[in-house]
Formats: structure tokens, sequence, C-alpha cells
């Protein structure tokens, strides 16, 4: 709380002003970045006009977040070690990112850049489960910088697929 303060340039007993205890601080911090993350993937995935640009935005804006707060996406990661009020948190922040998936997948349809008869919540899933997948592997077991991490092949994989 101490180094917290004074990074804030406050004094730490303004601190609990706001925050009842350490934990409780970690847990508004939690919240807060998974928040973030829910609205800076929602503008990646913006910026594309296509299923495929869109989809590279949010590889490479997944990646940059892993890489910028790793400490914090570990212990998230670890839901089950969370409160219950904190597993709700994150499993709604879950739910917004798989329904702005999903409307991406439906738009995809009707631009017909994907199959019409694909089922949305199974392409949904696939597409995040890929994502998030090779994106966690890349930056927490290879340690790659951002720079070589190949979005563009990932999403090529999910869209073009495995058969040739």
């Amino acid at each position: 709380m101490e180094y917290i303060a004074k990074e804030a340039g406050i004094g730490k007993g303004t601190i609990y002003e706001y925050f009842a205890s350490k934990e409780r601080l970690f847990e508004e911090m939690l919240k807060f970045c998974m928040e973030e993350f829910c609205l800076g993937l929602k503008k990646a995935m913006d910026q594309g006009e296509t299923i495929a640009e869109k989809l590279q935005y949010c590889s490479h804006y997944n990646a940059e977040y892993l890489i910028d707060h790793m400490d914090i996406v570990e212990i998230a990661m670890q839901v089950n070690l969370l409160n219950e009020e904190l597993r709700v948190h994150f499993l709604a922040g879950q739910a917004a990112i798989r329904a702005h998936y999903m409307a991406m997948v439906k738009e995809a349809k009707v631009k017909a850049e994907l199959r019409v008869d694909l089922d949305d919540e199974l392409a949904t899933f696939c597409i995040i489960g890929a994502l998030d997948e090779f994106c966690k592997q890349r930056v927490f077991i290879d340690q790659r910088p951002l720079a070589e991490i190949d979005h563009r092949g990932i999403v090529d994989m999910i869209l073009r697929g495995l058969k040739y």
C-alpha cells in the first residue's frame, strides 16, 4: 500500500478512504483490468472491415494485453482462487467478450465471409479458443516479442481450417 500511495502521489491513509483493505484494492484492480480488456478488444475488433482483419486486430490486441499485463493476467487465469463476487464479474466479462465475437461471426456470415451454415456459438468458441491459446503460448511460454507473433497465420488457420 505504501508503494501504491507513493506512485499515486498520495498518503497511504488516503488509499484506505477508498479501499477497506489491500484485498479490496486488488479485487477492484482485477475488475478494472477485465473491463479494460473487454473494451479494448471491442475497439480492436471494430478497426477491421473484414473478418480476417477483425481477427488479426483481436489477436494482436490479445497478445499485446498479455505482454503489458502479464502479472495480473496470470493471477486472473486462476479464477477458482478468486472470491464469488470476482468470479461473477469475470464470468460476466467473458460473456461480454463472447457476445462481441458472436456478433462478429454473425456479421461475417451476412457479408458471406463465413459459411452461412456455421453454428454461431460453435464458431465463436473455436475462434476464442484458438486466439487465446495461441496468444498465451506465444507470450507466456515462447516469450516472443509482439512483432514476432504471427497473427496473420493464426487467422488464416482459423478461417481456412486444417483441410486443404
